[in-house]
């Protein structure tokens, strides 16, 4: 009897520990992912796991090594092409989170519910293949943002312009300026 009890014991303790591919990472505020080195070519819905995350940065290779592709002369062209990613729901749940960074993730549209994020103030999604335009009234609503970098998307200028002058709090940052 005494045997079964101790086989208990150790199967409640392997089923119930976390098991997500971002465990180690779960108790920090400050995280920074690259997701070459986790075998990933996605932001994956573990990312809602990290609770206590005030500061996120997600990009796609190691920082060693990285230079921009494709060149700048070829950006239009790249935009628009695939794969197109999404940003999982459960990223939206992390309603701590302050500062996010998505970097070359590929991601087309941002959630219609990205104003769940209601606390972020500093936002950049540079080198994806947004179309500001589409996405920016999902922008406008997150009420605290202070900085948004957009770099290496599709911009509309005017857009951007009309939005500082309604709201000159915001530092919009798009490498036209």
């Amino acid at each position: 009897m005494r045997n079964f009890t101790f086989l208990i014991i150790i199967i409640s303790v392997i089923c119930c520990a976390p098991n997500h591919v971002f465990r180690d990472l779960e108790n920090e505020e400050k995280v920074f992912i690259a997701l070459d080195e986790y075998g990933l070519d996605s932001i994956p819905k573990a990312i809602g796991e990290l609770k206590k995350v005030k500061e996120l940065e997600i990009f796609n290779d190691s920082i060693e090594g990285w230079t921009i592709y494709p060149p700048l002369s070829a950006m239009d062209q790249w935009i628009d092409e695939p794969p197109f990613r999404k940003i999982p729901s459960e990223l939206l749940a992390l309603d701590g989170l302050e500062k996010l960074t998505l970097i070359g993730l590929n991601i087309q549209t941002l959630p219609e519910d990205f104003n769940k994020l209601e606390n972020l103030e500093y936002l950049d999604l540079s080198m994806n293949k947004i179309t500001v335009s589409k996405e920016i009234s999902k922008l406008k609503k997150l009420k605290k943002l202070k900085y948004l970098e957009l770099f290496g998307n599709r911009i509309n200028m005017l857009d951007i312009e009309n939005w500082r002058r309604e709201n000159p709090n915001i530092e919009i940052k798009y490498g036209g300026e």
